[in-house]
């Protein structure tokens, strides 16, 4: 099942945003409900609509790992037709899943925000637009991947008569929506988070928490540096990059998702590893203390 030419594989190229984000993810997503929980007694809906989104997040990593057992990382040409047939298999379900987990990351960010700036009758409505426009085009992507060919098994097998559409152009316009929408949701609180009565001080760092989402726009940009290769490429089983940066992107945005919650965690974490220190430093000056002591004494008989 498996081929034996590592030397020859990209598959690391796979498995390495697997090990760090299949860890990584969970982590900031049980935090961000147990923060929800612990000062709301409640979840809210974007908590669930970010859970589903690292369902399919996770779900993305499990079929491209299946996809690298079956060939994918390695050459085309090296892969028996099985191995072929199974290895798009999977790059054509990550599809699915990949358009289904980054849109709904957007729409808990703007339920998140809905949800903070309800008091805001214009900021309210633009949330609920924005999170209408994301729901609509995810609807369509998702369609459209899946019938991408015509007969449908024809993505999976060229080898099959029919037609598909032009995958290129297809995925430019799918990163096009997903670096435009971020960049709206990025400039979106800004607005209502400076008109707060609060310290400059303290505007400035919840402005940068809003901010970090820039992280998602410049992975958006990274990726559609990949697209080209990989839509045109003969060899597609071995010119990954553009499917690592998918896996990269989807995992940052729910992480970055998760940010605005990581405050609390570390104000419980801080002062405990503070406390730990202290402790620590103080028995090592005290051990020191008592051994320079003890050679003075020496010394002086």
């Amino acid at each position: 099942m498996e081929n034996s030419t590592a030397a020859s594989s990209n598959a690391y190229m796979i498995y390495t945003p697997i090990a760090v984000f299949v860890i990584l993810c969970p982590l900031m997503v049980c935090n961000r409900m147990w923060c929800h929980w612990k000062n709301r007694g409640k979840l809210g809906l974007d908590d669930f609509v970010i859970l589903t989104s690292l369902l399919c997040a996770l779900t993305s990593g499990g079929i491209m790992f299946m996809g690298c057992r079956y060939g994918y990382g390695q050459h085309w040409k090296d892969l028996t037709p099985f191995q072929q047939r199974e290895s798009m298999k999977y790059f054509y379900l990550c599809q699915i899943t990949y358009k289904l987990s980054i849109n709904l990351t957007k729409a808990s960010i703007l339920l998140l925000l809905h949800r903070i700036f309800n008091g805001i009758r214009w900021f309210r409505w633009s949330c609920i637009f924005v999170l209408t426009c994301v729901g609509m085009f995810c609807v369509a992507m998702v369609m459209a991947t899946v019938f991408q060919c015509i007969p449908v098994a024809k993505a999976i097998d060229h080898s099959i008569p029919g037609h598909c559409i032009n995958n290129a152009h297809f995925w430019y316009a799918n990163s096009g929506f997903n670096i435009s929408t971020d960049i709206v949701i990025l400039v979106l609180p800004m607005v209502p988070v400076y008109g707060l009565s609060m310290p400059r001080m303290q505007k400035a760092g919840l402005a940068v928490v809003f901010a970090l989402g820039i992280f998602v726009v410049i992975t958006s940009c990274l990726r559609v540096t990949t697209i080209d290769i990989q839509a045109k490429t003969n060899d597609k089983t071995y010119d990954v990059a553009s499917t690592t940066w998918t896996l990269v992107e989807m995992n940052v945005a729910i992480i970055c998702a998760c940010l605005p919650q990581i405050r609390p965690l570390m104000a419980l974490l801080v002062p405990k590893i503070v406390t730990l220190y202290h402790k620590t430093c103080g028995r090592s000056d005290e051990g020191t203390t008592r051994a320079s002591s003890a050679t003075t004494h020496s010394t002086d008989k």
